[in-house]
C-alpha cells in the first residue's frame, strides 16, 4: 500500500472523528462514495485487462473506504 493513500485514509479518519455537524458528515459520505465509484471503475478496467495484481490492490483500497463508510453510518446514528 502506498504511503500517499494511507495518509489520505488517516486524514479522512481524523477529520471524520472531529466532524460534529450532519453537513460535515454528509460531505465525507459524498467524498467516500465518489472514491468508491472511481475505484469500482478502475477495478473493472483491471479485470478487463487481466491485471489481477492491480485488481487486488484496488480491492484493498475499497476495503479501507468501506470501513470509513461504516464509521460514517455509526456517526449518523443518534446516540
Amino acid at each position: 500500500m502506498d504511503n500517499q493513500f494511507l495518509m489520505e485514509i488517516m486524514d479522512i479518519n481524523e477529520k471524520l472523528a472531529e466532524a460534529e455537524s450532519e453537513a460535515a458528515i454528509n460531505e465525507f459520505e459524498s467524498v467516500v462514495r465518489a472514491k468508491q465509484k472511481e475505484l469500482t471503475d478502475n477495478l473493472s478496467r483491471a479485470f478487463e485487462q487481466d491485471d489481477f495484481e492491480k485488481a487486488k490492490e484496488i480491492l484493498t483500497k475499497m476495503r479501507y473506504f468501506s470501513n470509513i463508510e461504516e464509521k460514517i453510518k455509526l456517526k449518523m446514528v443518534p446516540l
